[in-house]
């Protein structure tokens, strides 16, 4: 099987073209070539489909898109070009998922089937920036204190002693190593020490700040996880292969990480589906990834609660799940924020659609398209765990009918949902305490 270094020359002496003619003339028409090949159509009846015939299907569109189409590294302005030999023997060679954590939070990440009675894992929390580390602290201690979390994420930090952090510059490093370090004391606090950190170091938007924020004395441990991303769609620039050669080097456990987008150079639903299965194939072959982090996000509405999205969540997911021994987290972002029925409606039918589909885990589901600062709280984690618990081994048929049900309630509202309350409105900054009334 190729290494990295044996990708690298690919990426150095593969056929040149420009963004734009790899964009139009090789990317979309065989996005839609092989679509209409393999007979992938997308039903909006049916969200949770259950369908392994279909499933099967578009796993084997997928390996054909990645041959005929390649990575384009715009660094170079070349092709990676991949052979389905490879692609096969890498599927052939995974081992059985991860092993992350420390101490009695140390456990081994599986990948789940469709319908599995074995609950997922729980990864809980979001990067979501914090405005404070006082904030963030509360935040990390509230996710640590689930019982059923599994991982954590950490938040992202915009600013350092009132300063802006610009990415490349000082500040990110400083913001990087300081949002570990909050992780670290937090956990510490609820008693979980050992609990991983899985999103990287979400402040950390460069290669440099990844490695600064990986220094073993206040950094990510080896048993955390490193994402690295690949750009929509298809790509990878030298950010994300400077990222990938450290943590390679250093045998981190790399989480392969990819948000195709609904309505953009894939298309819709079918297209996108298409790209999102692609992309698990190249997290384990390129990026030899331990897990996968993968989620739609709609061009228009910028979540991932639309019923076309929830489609593509479930089809990739019993896609992947019943070809590869791949474990994915499938992370969803709502439309309304915290403290808002709304959420919580979008919040179950992700997870109806992720469980019984087959991702080996799922993530809270982000608030508010996660960009509102301070803008989630633990009581969204705790949510989603409980849920995604409840819903272990139930049929995708039910879930179906299910998620049906809580479309009807939020679907017409994605466009003007409701911004919710942040951390601060929610939470008692001193104890640490859900108010009253997000309680009720």
């Amino acid at each position: 099987m190729p290494n990295f270094l044996d990708f690298m020359e690919r990426a150095t002496t593969g056929p040149i073209i420009s963004e734009h003619e790899f964009n139009m003339s090789i990317l979309i028409p065989n996005v839609r070539k092989v679509v209409k090949e393999f007979g992938i159509k997308y039903n909006p009846r049916d969200p949770v489909p259950s369908d392994d015939e279909f499933a099967d299907r578009l796993f084997q569109g997928a390996i054909e898109f990645v041959v005929q189409t390649g990575v384009y590294c715009d660094a170079t302005n070349r092709i990676i070009h991949l052979d389905r030999g490879e692609i096969m023997d890498a599927i052939a060679n995974l081992s059985d998922g991860g092993t992350f954590g420390e101490g009695r939070d140390r456990r081994l990440f599986k990948a789940r089937r469709p319908e599995d009675k074995n609950p997922p894992w729980c990864h809980v929390g979001t990067g979501i920036v914090a405005s404070s580390e006082e904030i963030a602290i509360a935040q990390v201690e509230g996710y640590g204190s689930v019982a059923q979390a599994n991982s954590i994420s950490i938040p992202a930090f915009s600013h350092v002693k009132g300063m802006p952090v610009i990415s490349g510059s000082p500040l990110e490093i400083h913001a990087a190593i300081s949002s570990v370090q909050v992780g670290r004391k937090a956990l510490w606090k609820c008693g979980r020490p050992g609990l991983p950190i899985l999103n990287l170091i979400s402040s950390a938007t460069t290669a440099m700040g990844t490695i600064a924020g990986s220094f073993p004395t206040f950094g990510l441990r080896p048993s955390d996880g490193w994402l690295i991303d690949f750009i929509a769609e298809m790509k990878v620039n030298f950010e994300t292969l400077n990222r990938l050669a450290f943590i390679l080097i250093t045998g981190g456990n790399i989480g392969s990480t990819a948000l195709p987008i609904l309505g953009g150079y894939a298309g819709g639903p079918e297209g996108t589906a298409l790209v999102m299965t692609a992309y698990y194939l190249l997290g384990i072959l390129l990026f030899k990834g331990v897990y996968h982090l993968t989620c739609p996000i709609h061009f228009r509405y910028g979540c991932n609660t639309t019923r076309d999205s929830l489609w593509v969540f479930s089809v990739v997911g019993r896609a992947t799940s019943r070809n590869t021994r791949y474990p994915a987290i499938g992370l969803g972002y709502s439309a309304a924020g915290p403290c808002t029925k709304m959420y919580f409606y979008e919040a179950a039918a992700v997870n109806l659609s992720c469980v019984t589909s087959g991702y080996g885990g799922v993530q809270t589901v982000h608030p508010g398209r996660a960009v509102i600062e301070d803008g989630v709280t633990p009581m969204e984690a705790l949510f989603n765990v409980e849920l995604a618990y409840a819903v272990t081994g139930m049929k995708a048929w039910q879930a179906n009918e299910l998620v049906n049900k809580l479309l009807e309630k939020y679907e017409q509202e994605i466009e003007k949902a409701p911004i919710g309350m942040r951390y601060q409105e929610c939470y008692n900054l001193k104890s640490g305490k859900p108010l009253e009334e997000y309680i009720r």
